[in-house]
């Protein structure tokens, strides 16, 4: 009867502690960089305005990059050093292209059959969200963000007259007239339009 007790009140102690109680005693030192505290907040929301920054030294050179958090999840090679002929490169902006949609397809094919210019070394774009961007920003009073969403769609489609007068009205509200004057007259060469027409030889004559 004695041992039938005892037996008892040891399966009732190993009852009371699971397994790693007798694993790890006493319970190891956490480091304090791995503690949490309070709510974990996340740290990057995924978007084209979203950044994350990167910076090195390897020596001979520091580089700070700014990597864009893309919704899409495509793949963003960075290098250091030399440029390579067989990576494509976006030019030097601190906008991304949006990505094409299918809706920008039709777009596209209309423009190519007028036989306009597509440079296909600068990146893809999509010319509708493009679009919408430039005018959020030209809407809000930013112009110079504007005039980049508008080279963003330039740099692609290069003889582009929508954007071509964009980029022209938007450089005469900031101050540019001569450059204005020198767009308005370039997209004049591949497609008329009798407004600017007009607001060309106004500013022709103020010219004068």
């Amino acid at each position: 009867m004695r041992t039938i007790l005892l037996l008892c009140v040891f399966a009732s102690g190993c009852a009371a502690r699971n397994y790693t109680y007798y694993l790890v005693e006493p319970p190891a030192p956490k480091h304090q960089a791995l503690k949490e505290e309070g709510t974990l907040i996340r740290p990057f929301g995924f978007g084209s305005t979203t950044a994350m920054k990167v910076k090195w030294n390897d020596g001979n050179m520091i580089t700070e990059v700014d990597v864009p958090m893309l919704a899409t999840g495509q793949r963003i090679v960075i290098e250091h050093g030399a440029g390579s002929k067989d990576v494509k490169t976006i030019p030097t902006s601190r906008l991304v292209p949006p990505t094409p949609t299918k809706a920008d397809e039709a777009l596209v094919e209309a423009y190519r059959a007028r036989g306009l210019r597509i440079d296909d070394s600068a990146p893809e774009v999509s010319i509708i969200r493009a679009r919408g961007l430039m005018q959020d920003a030209m809407k809000a009073g930013n112009y110079s963000l504007a005039l980049e969403w508008a080279e963003t769609v330039l740099q692609r489609y290069k003889s582009h007259p929508e954007f071509l007068r964009a980029k022209a009205s938007l450089l005469l509200m900031m101050g540019e007239r001569e450059k204005a004057i020198e767009v308005y007259e370039q997209v004049e060469s591949i497609e008329s339009d009798p407004n600017v027409r007009k607001k060309l030889e106004e500013l022709q004559r103020q010219q004068k």
